[in-house]
């Protein structure tokens, strides 16, 4: 290099910097993504539970006036995407009423981490903040129809399920 020549292009620091910003705004594009995503799969839950509880209106009025006893919602399929499954956990939505088909609720698990319910007597969707989420005994359940009697439950996803597959047919099946 002749002297009094100038040398062109960018020092290492300079490369640091500009690689370190470009870092800094990829962690910031993935954490809005996710809170976006996150969004997404709440609404989806929330949206079947609402299209749940009016599926579970429409039996009440065509059949005497009482809720299913069993596993006789038809006509509601579950956005799957927006549930939280295996290994993650192994129920996510559950369909529950009292014994004698006067009240009926249904709780739902978000991939958001979320937990949201509904029942006939509130008919809208809220967050369940009040303890643990749900097991075989139906907890969940139990505290959304807050009735002091007996709760059946019927889970719309069991991961353990392997003879009809972890979703069952009355949430749209696999």
């Amino acid at each position: 290099m002749l002297r009094g020549q100038k040398q062109s292009g960018f020092t290492i620091v300079e490369l640091l910097i500009v690689i370190v910003v470009i870092g800094i705004l990829a962690a910031i594009t993935i954490v809005a993504f996710n809170g976006v995503q996150n969004k997404a799969a709440d609404t989806a839950v929330q949206a079947d539970l609402n299209a749940l509880i009016k599926r579970a209106g429409f039996y009440y009025a065509e059949n005497s006036r009482q809720f299913a006893t069993s596993n006789e919602i038809k006509e509601f399929t579950a956005s799957k995407n927006g549930y939280a499954t295996a290994p993650t956990t192994s129920f996510n939505l559950a369909s529950c009423f009292t014994t004698n088909g006067t009240l009926y609720g249904a709780v739902a698990l978000s991939k958001s981490g979320k937990i949201f319910y509904i029942t006939t007597a509130e008919n809208s969707v809220k967050q369940y903040t009040s303890g643990g989420w749900f097991s075989s005994s139906g907890t969940a359940c139990a505290a959304i129809l807050d009735t002091g009697g007996t709760i059946t439950n019927f889970n719309g996803y069991l991961s353990t399920d392997t003879a009809t597959g972890p979703w069952r047919s009355w949430a749209g099946g696999n």
